[in-house]
């Protein structure tokens, strides 16, 4: 239950796991996009070099980057929505109890539809 108002007597439970997502979200979309600065630095400096290894290298280091951008773009666009919502209905700003079904049934279960074939080499 992470719809809650501040009235909810165990409120600090679904605030403290939805704190908890969002410093998660941010620790890997950081760690990605460091892995994504430096596969483009390798592809700079492999690119100057001649030869099909360097092709290779430099045509894995891109498909790795692509791979990066979709993994942040739908876990953004997947969890952040839902932590907006969480936190407006908490600071009663709207009545998102109709909401809950949505994201339980179909928002939040298409990020971990689509993670395997992020991580898998399909992409």
């Amino acid at each position: 239950k992470y719809f809650v108002t501040r009235d909810d007597p165990q409120w600090t439970f679904p605030v403290s796991v939805l704190i908890i997502n969002v410093v998660c979200f941010v620790i890997v979309a950081v760690s990605y996009i460091y892995i994504n600065i430096k596969a483009r630095k390798t592809s700079k400096i492999l690119k100057a070099a001649a030869g099909p290894t360097a092709q290779m290298v430099h045509k894995r280091n891109q498909k790795l980057q692509r791979r990066i951008a979709m993994i942040i773009t739908t876990d953004f666009f997947c969890w952040v929505p839902f932590v907006t919502i969480c936190l407006l209905h908490f600071t009663e700003v709207t009545n998102a109890t109709s909401m809950y079904g949505l994201f339980s049934i179909v928002v939040l279960p298409i990020n971990s539809v689509i993670n395997p074939f992020l991580y898998s080499s399909m992409i």
